[in-house]
Parts: C-alpha cells; sequence; structure tokens
C-alpha cells in the first residue's frame, strides 16, 4: 500500500492480526510519512492514536465527530466501544445498545426464525442453493426464472442408480488404474460389446446383401429375389437400430457411473491430503484435474470408446469381406493401410506432445482466473485491471499456441485418411471395371466393393477422429492417477492399529519435543516445543506476529503432522486416532473463517447437519450471537453468500464461533478468533465463552492481551519456542516477554491517549 505513495490511504482494520510491538512499529512508520490522507477503519483503540478526527457510526449514519479527547468527553457510545475495562459503562443507558446485545431482551424463537412469505421463500431458496459443478461459485447468486422452475419440477424423478457404493470410492487406493475404474461397470461394458459385435455385424452384411440383389435381382429381372433382398435389408436396419439404441443407453450409463466414480474417489482423496498440498498446488490445476480431465475421460468412454470398438471390429470384419469377395480388389483396396499405420503413429506422437502441453497451459488459465477474480479489490484498489488482464490474455494465448500445434497435426493427418480413402476408391472402380469388362468379376462385386469401401474408410477416418479424443482422454487418465497416487503428508497408520474414539476425549495435551517446517522453508517454525495442557484449561498462545502461535493450532488441529516429536492427547499419538474421529472432537475457529452457500442457520450447523432449530439457537447464545443474528433479515434463514458475502467481518466471525459450540468439542482452538470484531463485541463473546471454555481444554492464540488475560494459563512463544509459561498475573510482573508485550499492549490500549502524538499534515479520520 505505501510503495505505490498513495494521496489517500484506506486501512480497514490493518493491523487486528499482529501484535502488539509489530502493530507499534508499523504505526511509527505511518507517523513518519505525512504525505496522504489516511481513513482508518478502527476496532482497536490503539489505532485511533493515528487519528487526527474520530467519526462514530451507529446504524449505517456517523453520530459523532471530533478527536479521541472530545468524544471521551461527550460521546457514551465511543466510550463503550474503546473503554478499557472489561465491563461495559453504566451511562450506556442513553445509548443505542442494538451494537452490543448487552442491554437488550433475548430474540424470541419467532424473531429467529421468521415465516418468510412463500414467494420470497422459494426466490431465496432459488438464488442461494446454486449450483453443484465447478461453476457453483459463479452461478449461486443466479435467479431462477417460474418458467424454468416449472420446466425442471416437470421432469421425471431420477431413478437410476450408480451401482457403486460411495464408501468403497472414498477408501484409499493408490493403485489407480483404468482396469480398476472400469471394473464395477465391466458387465455393462460387456453387453456393450455385444451389442457393438451385432451391430458391426449388420453393416458388414448389408453390402452382401446389395451384391445378391444386383447379381441376383436387378441382372436376372427376378422381382421376387429383389422384394426378398428388400425385406431381410429392412429387416436388418430395423435390428441394427434396436441394437444400437440399447448400446447408447448402456455407454451412456456406464459413462455416467465411471464420472460418478471418479469425482467422489478424486473428491475423497483431496480431502485426505495435507494442506501443504494446497500450498503448493494451484487451485486452478486442481479444478482442471476434477472438471476438464474427468469429463475427457467419461466423454471418451460413452462414445469414443464404443466409436472405436465398433470401427475396429467393422475395419477387421470388412478386410475379410474383401478379401473373401474378390482377392484382386482386396489387395487393391487394403494397399493403402501400411502408409495409413504409419502416418497414425506419427501422429500420436506429435498429438500426445501438444496435448499434454495444452492441457497443463489450460491448468495456469484456470489458476489466474481464479485468482483474479478471488483479488479483484485489490486488482481494483492499485489500478491494477489492465495488468491482470494481459497476463489472462498472455496464458490464454499460450494455451491457444499449444492447441494450434495439435490443430496443425490434425490438418494434416486427416485431410490425409480421406486422400487415401479416395485413392483406394479410383483404384477399386479402375480395376474392377476392367474386370468386369473382360469378365472375371459382375457388377455386383464392384458395387459391393465400393459400399465396403465407404464402410472400410467411414470408420478409419473416425477411429482417427476418436484418436482425438482417446489423446485427452490419456493425458485426463495419467493426471487424475498422478492426483490419486499422491501420497499424503498425514501420514495415517494401518487400519487395524488406529485407536477408535467411542465417547468424549478428557483433553489433556503434550506437545513432546515438537519440531516442525514447512515444506520449502528454510528454518523451523517450531523447535523442541514442549507444552503439556492439563484437562479443561484454557491456554492462551502469545508471541510476535511469525512466532509459530498458529502453527501449534494446525497440528493440534492435525492439519500438519510434526516433524519430530509427537502431538499426544490424552496420553495418544493422535496420529494413531481415526482421523475422522478425532477431529469430530475438535473445535476449529481460525482468523478468517470460511461460510459457505446457504443460510445462517446452514452455517451454524455445518458440523452437525442434523441440528434442531433449539441447538442452533443454544449454540449461538453461548457466544453471544443471538441478537446480532436476529438484527438479520431472516434472522437464521438469512442467506449467505459464497465465502460469507454480504456478513460483516464480525458477523461472520460470530456464526463461525457458534458453529464451533455446537459441534460439542473436547478441544477448542480459536486463532484469532475475535481479532475481527470490535472490543464490545469482543468482550461480550468472552464473556458468553467464559462457561463455553471453562468445561473443556481450549488452545486460545491471541495478539490482543486481553483475551490472553482471560485465559488459565499463558504460554509465550518465540521463534518457534517456548519462552516464558504460566498464569497472566505471574507474567504480568516478571519482567520478561510478557510483561513487555503487555506493556507495549496497555500503552497502546490504556485510557492515556491524551499524550499520544497527532499526526501532522492532512486529517485523518
Amino acid at each position: 500500500a505505501l510503495l505505490v505513495d498513495p494521496r489517500i490511504l484506506v486501512l480497514d482494520d490493518a493491523t487486528s492480526a499482529v501484535d502488539a510491538a509489530t502493530e507499534a512499529a508499523i504505526f511509527d512508520a505511518f507517523r513518519a510519512r505525512r504525505r496522504q490522507t489516511t481513513l482508518i477503519l478502527a476496532h482497536r483503540r490503539s489505532t485511533l492514536t493515528l487519528a487526527d478526527r474520530v467519526a462514530v457510526l451507529d446504524g449505517g449514519r456517523i453520530i459523532d465527530s471530533g478527536t479521541v479527547d472530545e468524544l471521551e468527553a461527550r460521546c457514551p457510545l465511543f466510550r463503550a466501544l474503546f473503554s478499557s475495562p472489561p465491563e461495559l459503562p453504566a451511562e450506556l443507558d442513553d445509548v443505542d445498545s442494538d451494537a452490543f446485545g448487552r442491554d437488550r431482551s433475548e430474540p424470541t424463537t419467532e424473531q429467529l426464525w421468521p415465516q418468510a412469505p412463500k414467494s420470497e421463500a422459494d426466490s431465496t431458496a432459488a438464488t442461494t442453493q446454486g449450483a453443484g459443478g465447478p461453476m457453483a461459485g459463479a452461478l449461486s447468486g443466479i435467479a431462477v426464472t417460474p418458467s424454468l422452475r416449472a420446466a425442471v419440477d416437470a421432469l421425471p424423478p431420477a431413478r437410476e442408480d450408480p451401482g457403486i457404493a460411495p464408501e468403497s470410492l472414498r477408501e484409499s487406493n493408490p493403485q489407480f488404474s483404468l482396469r480398476q475404474i472400469l471394473r464395477p461397470v465391466r458387465w455393462v461394458l460387456l453387453a456393450v460389446v455385444v451389442c457393438l459385435a451385432l451391430d458391426s455385424a449388420a453393416a458388414i452384411a448389408f453390402p452382401s446383401l446389395v451384391r445378391y440383389a444386383i447379381d441376383h435381382g436387378v441382372v436376372t429381372a427376378d422381382s421376387s429375389t429383389l422384394w426378398i433382398a428388400t425385406a431381410f435389408g429392412a429387416l436388418l436396419v430395423a435390428a441394427d437400430w434396436v441394437v444400437v439404441a440399447v448400446m447408447t443407453v448402456l455407454t451412456a450409463r456406464a459413462g455416467e457411473r465411471v464420472l460418478f466414480g471418479l469425482r467422489v474417489r478424486s473428491y475423497a482423496h483431496l480431502q485426505r491430503l495435507g494442506l501443504d498440498y494446497y500450498e503448493r498446488e494451484l487451485s486452478g490445476r486442481i479444478m482442471t484435474r476434477m472438471t476438464t480431465d474427468v469429463d475427457a475421460l467419461s466423454s471418451f468412454i460413452q462414445t469414443g470408446m464404443s466409436t472405436a470398438i465398433v470401427s475396429v471390429l467393422t475395419v477387421g470384419g470388412i478386410s475379410i469381406a474383401l478379401l473373401a469377395t474378390d482377392v484382386t480388389l482386396g489387395l487393391v483396396a487394403l494397399a493403402v493401410i501400411p502408409p495409413l499405420v504409419v502416418a497414425t503413429v506419427i501422429f500420436r506422437k506429435i498429438s500426445s506432445v501438444a496435448y499434454s502441453q495444452s492441457r497443463e497451459r489450460i491448468s495456469l488459465v484456470n489458476a489466474d482466473f481464479q485468482e483474479n477474480i478471488a483479488g479483484l479489490r485489490a486488482a481494483q484498489a492499485y489500478r491494477r485491471e489492465e495488468g491482470a488482464a494481459r497476463r489472462f490474455a498472455e496464458r490464454s494465448e499460450s494455451y491457444r499456441r499449444s492447441r494450434m500445434r495439435s490443430q496443425r497435426a490434425i490438418s494434416i493427418y486427416f485431410p490425409f485418411i480421406s486422400f487415401l480413402s479416395d485413392l483406394a476408391l479410383a483404384a477399386v472402380v479402375f480395376v474392377g471395371a476392367h474386370q468386369i469388362a473382360n469378365g472375371s468379376t459382375s457388377p455386383g462385386v464392384l458395387i459391393a466393393f465400393v459400399l465396403y469401401l465407404g464402410l472400410l474408410f467411414g470408420p478409419i477416418q473416425q477411429l482417427s477422429q476418436v484418436f482425438d479424443g482417446y489423446q485427452q482422454a490419456n493425458v485426463g487418465l495419467q493426471r487424475i492417477g498422478d492426483l490419486l497416487r499422491t501420497r499424503s503428508s498425514i501420514e495415517t497408520a494401518d487400519s487395524e492399529d488406529l485407536i477408535a474414539i467411542s465417547g468424549r476425549l478428557d483433553g489433556a495435551v503434550h506437545l513432546d519435543g515438537v519440531g516442525f517446517r514447512y515444506s520449502g522453508a528454510d528454518v523451523d517454525a517450531l523447535s523442541d516445543f514442549d507444552l503439556q495442557i492439563p484437562p479443561g484449561t484454557t491456554v492462551a498462545l502469545v508471541g510476535r506476529t511469525g512466532a509459530g502461535k498458529s502453527t501449534v493450532v494446525k497440528l493440534l488441529a492435525r492439519f500438519y503432522d510434526p516433524t519430530s516429536g509427537s502431538v499426544d492427547v490424552d496420553g495418544t499419538d493422535i496420529r494413531n486416532f481415526h482421523l475422522s474421529q478425532y477431529r469430530r472432537r475438535l473445535g476449529v475457529v481460525p482468523q478468517e473463517a470460511h461460510l459457505f452457500t446457504g443460510t445462517v442457520a446452514d452455517n451454524i450447523a455445518y458440523g452437525r447437519p442434523s441440528a434442531s432449530h433449539a441447538e442452533i439457537e443454544e449454540a449461538a447464545r453461548s457466544v453471544g450471537a443471538l441478537n446480532s443474528i436476529a438484527d438479520m433479515r431472516g434472522g437464521m434463514n438469512h442467506p449467505v453468500g459464497e465465502r460469507g458475502q454480504g456478513l460483516s467481518a464480525g458477523q461472520r466471525q460470530l456464526i463461525a464461533l457458534a458453529r464451533a459450540e455446537l459441534v460439542d468439542p473436547d478441544l477448542l482452538l480459536l486463532d484469532e478468533a475475535t481479532a475481527t470484531l470490535d472490543p464490545a463485541t469482543e468482550r461480550l463473546v468472552l464473556e458468553a465463552s467464559r462457561s463455553v471454555t471453562r468445561k473443556r481444554t481450549s488452545v486460545v492464540v491471541a495478539h490482543r492481551l486481553a483475551t490472553a488475560a482471560r485465559a488459565d494459563l499463558v504460554v509465550v512463544v518465540d521463534r518457534g519456542r517456548i519462552v516464558e509459561y504460566g498464569p497472566h498475573d505471574v507474567l504480568r510482573y516478571a519482567g520478561g516477554h510478557y510483561s513487555g508485550l503487555w506493556d507495549a499492549s496497555q500503552a497502546r490500549e490504556g485510557n492515556n491517549l491524551t499524550s499520544r502524538t497527532v499526526i501532522e499534515g492532512n486529517p485523518v479520520a
């Protein structure tokens, strides 16, 4: 932000995620710069030290403005928001307390779960449920028109059963192969092969029927023979139509089952992979594997594979029929096969490389697109739209060039096939005409040969076109296989050695000599980290930004496994627990919680979808979120957009806290979970959470030391090691690291703001 030397600088609670000492250094740097007008959105009292003037907002209106001293003297809401004591001041009686929920009566169930009019409810459901595919995020806000809804409702119910148990697909199996994914549909494929053989037989029999009709009906003027041949031809066409119809249904069923299996298997494997995989892999590349690669393989199975089998059977059968009908003409027609084989081998080598390159480059295009959409606000703020568009165009052009290389090969190969087809036809007609002239063959044989050649080179051209789809499917299969063979960094013991968690955990935590280094890092994030947490204890991890506090939470949640040492819960290394059962006993709230498209109630009940309305309400009550939810239009039914769009940061965090409370965890992990809340709301949440944390082991990462002061024990972390450990009251006066952090925090958060240095230059609001 400072590098561009802006004339207007907007800081949206920019220092909430850093410790007090780092924040002080940042503020000192801002004081040294007096060239821009700065607008600050402040949640911390310390941030106000930067301001020349402060504006107090409530209900979307400015209710007062002035200096800090002036507002301290005359604005009860300001004093309520930024008062140092944990309790709100008494003079809030004349202030609208909706923002705090302190003096308000608790909302009723009817207020929390209002009944929307039917039309409005339908509209909400249409715009919040969204799509389920790769564009679900982009389509989640599209309204469903009445005509579209009526058309969807008119569709017959889906009765197709994939015939594959989803549980078997979720099991880890690194021995991925095409045979493995086709095994569940092997009987369907066998039926398809039978249909293909019948279809090929019908195609091969038809020219022989035509030859019989010409030689024994047309030449001899025998109308009865013509009628018989016509009847047999009609029966042959009708039977082939039935066979093709059945084959189409069967191939579609097999393809959809394979598509279902691949997607479920790939998604289950992605869920097993550690966070390090997502830190090194572009999201667009992952999406390409889940969409483009899977679709390419499914499309080939549905259409390409059946076409290829029909073509191979037809070419083989027709080659035999050509030689059996007339050896000389047969050899003339088949003389073009050797150059065709050579051309196909060359085309395969060229196109396979081009397809691999194009698939990799479309992954980069997708990744760049997703990154630009996610970072659109930053691009607009720093006027980088043109640069982002130029980079996207460059990557798209790179993809276009790679596709054009394959298209150039196609433009040579396919016309060459047509040239060989025409050449063979001309040669057969030339030789056959001479044979008819000298009486060595009949007109029916020549007509049959012409028909056979059409059937011969038609499948060959189809094979060449199917080969294009095969190459794409083969690349997709390799890329999906690479994904499914990727080992998770979260190592799991053999299933028979895993310890089942049938009841609750006591919550005794021991990090025993833990060391950890992130992939690609040069130094350890944690080193010889040894910490014991008794059951039911609330522990606050404090320290400078980057000290390793969040890493401890990630190890406890088993998002990563330690490089050395062990993380034990109730005396057992958590690597020996069933991972899903262990995480079911956790409640995790990160600093920026992710909310899903749906409603507020859906997000609170995300960890327990079967929770009742009463249980959802109680979870929200436990974290002090009821009044905030009641203020939303629709209450618990308020629609939540993708990643929590439409909600403030504080509202998102309250919902995330309620979500963690609802699962009733034995181990609660809060990673700066209240950093985005204003001080008054944070006090209410902390007060409401006292009873919540008292009954379970809680680990809290805290930059606001007022939060740490409420913990039973405080652990000071510096450069991946524990440098201090003990109760707040002891460490506060010990003269060590914590004492220094506390003094810095109080100097900035305390009431003595009259001694601050006022920024000179343009007013800061």
